[in-house]
C-alpha cells in the first residue's frame, strides 16, 4: 500500500513547539538576582590617579573607606580594587555604627591577588568581586581591606577625605585615624 505524501506542516509545527518549550525553559533558569539596570552609582573617593601603593605591615592593620550612599536602598553590584602587589587580602563591608565608625560586618571576601590581577596604576586593570547576592544597602557603608597572607598592596591616590586606618588588634591603642591617601576601592550599586 502506498504511503500518503508527507507535508512539511507537521515538521514546522513540531519545530515551533520545540522552540516555545525551549524558550519557556530558559525563562525558568533566569538569574534570580534580578535584571541589571541601565544606570548605577559608582562610589569612590579616589581621583582615578594611582600614585603610590599601600602595604600592610601586619595582619591586623586595616585600610578603610567610608562611603555614603544616596538616599534609599541600593542593590550591590560589584566591588573593584586596584592591586599593586601579589598576596591575599580580606575585604570587609561594614554597616555604620552609631558613632560613625565601622559597625557590624555585612560581608567578608577573601581574595588572592596573582600576576594577572596586578595593575601598573595606569593600565585600568581592576580586580572585580560580584556582590549581587548581598542584601540591599542603605545609608553609610565602610569598606575595610587587610592582609591575610603574602605581601599584597593596593594602589592609592593622593586624595584625602573619607579614608582611614586602624589596627584591629584589641590590645592596640590605635583607633580610627584619618589618612591623606585614599585606597583605590570602588563600590557599584543599583538605585
Amino acid at each position: 500500500m502506498p504511503m500518503p505524501p508527507t507535508t512539511p506542516v507537521p515538521f514546522v509545527a513540531r519545530t515551533l513547539l520545540g522552540l516555545a518549550l525551549l524558550a519557556s525553559a530558559c525563562g525558568e533558569g533566569k538569574d534570580a538576582r534580578g535584571p541589571l539596570s541601565a544606570r548605577e552609582f559608582v562610589l569612590a573617593h579616589d581621583d582615578n590617579r594611582a600614585t603610590s601603593a599601600l602595604t600592610f605591615p601586619n595582619l591586623t592593620y586595616e585600610s578603610l573607606v567610608r562611603l555614603e550612599l544616596p538616599p534609599g536602598s541600593h542593590r550591590p553590584l560589584r566591588l573593584r580594587m586596584m592591586a599593586e602587589a601579589a598576596g591575599t587580602v580580606a575585604v570587609t563591608l561594614y554597616e555604620n555604627a552609631v558613632l560613625e565608625t565601622p559597625g557590624e560586618e555585612i560581608h567578608v571576601i577573601t581574595r588572592e591577588f596573582v600576576g594577572d590581577d596586578l595593575s601598573s596604576g595606569k593600565d585600568g586593570r581592576w580586580v572585580v568581586e560580584d556582590l549581587r547576592d548581598l542584601r540591599e544597602l542603605k545609608g553609610t557603608v565602610w569598606i575595610g581591606v587587610r592582609k591575610v597572607g603574602g605581601a599584597p598592596a593596593l594602589w592609592t591616590s593622593a586624595v584625602s577625605g573619607q579614608s582611614y586606618l586602624r589596627d584591629r588588634d584589641p590590645t592596640s591603642a590605635m583607633g580610627l585615624l584619618p589618612v591623606k591617601r585614599t585606597v583605590m576601592v570602588r563600590l557599584e550599586v543599583l538605585p
